[in-house]
């Protein structure tokens, strides 16, 4: 197997926060709305000892927030976000980008995260780099 790309890095770091936090908002596109919703019943009902509240906002502009406690920690497409306490997905297809994210998310539940121990992939118990990650973002 290959080893990840910055971007599949990402990623993978954008399925954990959306998985490790008990109380999460999603801000996104009507047309995702109910992929999102889906997914998290999907979560709570294959890890109820992981259980966590979501709340969706339905948002006009093409990219999906991730909030938790009132900070964006995770967002994909859109403009770049001046904080480095989110990890940051640029797309040219919001709907594509999801898809794989909502793969991954769902591997990660299979697989037991967040409840277990070395269960969350590569970068798991390593702290993020968002910073290294858009120098990269800048530089390629």
């Amino acid at each position: 197997m290959e080893p990840f790309t910055q971007i599949e890095m990402a990623m993978r770091e954008w399925a954990r926060r959306f998985l490790k936090h008990d109380r999460i908002l999603i801000k996104s596109p009507d047309l995702l709305s109910n992929q999102i919703l889906s997914l998290h019943i999907f979560f709570n009902d294959k890890a109820p000892s992981q259980y966590s509240e979501i709340s969706h906002i339905i948002d006009v502009d093409d990219k999906i927030s991730l909030y938790y406690n009132d900070v964006l920690i995770g967002q994909i497409g859109g403009q770049q976000p001046s904080t480095i306490s989110s990890v940051y997905i640029p797309t040219d297809d919001i709907n594509d980008t999801w898809n794989i994210i909502d793969r991954i998310i769902r591997e990660l539940i299979m697989a037991g995260y967040p409840g277990c121990i070395g269960c969350g992939g590569p970068g798991a118990e390593e702290e993020w780099d968002e910073k290294s990650h858009r120098e990269f973002l800048i530089n390629s």
